[in-house]
């Protein structure tokens, strides 16, 4: 696994900053009422569920799902295998914009990111995208995004890769337009121990939900 090539670098950080306050194009699809100063919709409003139990079957192979970083490397789950236990997030996924529901899940992954990390888990973000060219795409976007900041935040500290070609997603059986936001926890052992997809995309286990799942796995 290649820990310095995934898509941890500035550039999308910057971009998740940018959308997360209102900055965005996309156009989400399900309603808040919220809104902030700018007429966008007002991220702090917007709520996942706390009470949430698994809803979706699936399989072992799910534990050796591998991906691709920005950088066209190869990143597999399975190098997490009786190491940590995997939060594996798929986003609605990447097709010229990023939906807000998607950049306010990440953010709030990223501001509790140590909570995971004392519960022996790392956090992995999956962005759908449909064809190759559509990751040149999203980098070229999010560079512009960047350059149009004054201070560039600091890096993301857990890998965001690219479902190139919807195979991940297809595998798992959460295909619409690109992807039904879905989360998973696989434990070390490569088990699925926890699986929620999403039937609108508002509709994703907060962090508190996930948190409590990983106190679950790690009682003796």
């Amino acid at each position: 696994m290649k820990r310095t090539s995934y898509l941890s670098q500035w550039p999308f950080l910057a971009l998740l900053f940018l959308i997360a306050n209102g900055c965005s194009g996309g156009t989400p699809v399900a309603p808040v009422t919220a809104y902030d100063a700018y007429g966008g919709m007002d991220y702090h409003q917007i709520q996942f569920k706390d009470n949430v139990k698994t809803n979706a079957a699936t399989d072992a192979s799910i534990a050796d799902l591998t991906f691709t970083d920005i950088n066209g490397e190869t990143y597999s789950l399975a190098d997490f295998r009786d190491k940590k236990h995997v939060v594996l997030v798929v986003t609605r996924g990447f097709a010229g914009s990023i939906c807000l529901y998607c950049a306010t899940q990440t953010s709030r992954l990223l501001t509790n990111y140590k909570k995971f990390g004392d519960r022996d888990a790392e956090v992995v973000v999956v962005i759908p995208i449909e064809t190759p060219d559509d990751s040149r795409r999203h980098r070229d976007f999010a560079v512009n995004v960047k350059n149009k900041l004054d201070t560039p935040p600091e890096k993301i500290p857990f890998p965001i890769v690219l479902d190139v070609e919807l195979k991940a997603v297809d595998q798992l059986g959460i295909r619409k337009d690109l992807s039904k936001p879905a989360t998973y926890i696989i434990d070390k052992a490569g088990q699925v121990r926890f699986a929620y997809v999403g039937e609108s995309l508002a509709d994703r286990p907060s962090v508190k939900a996930l948190l409590e799942q990983l106190d679950g796995l790690n009682q003796p």
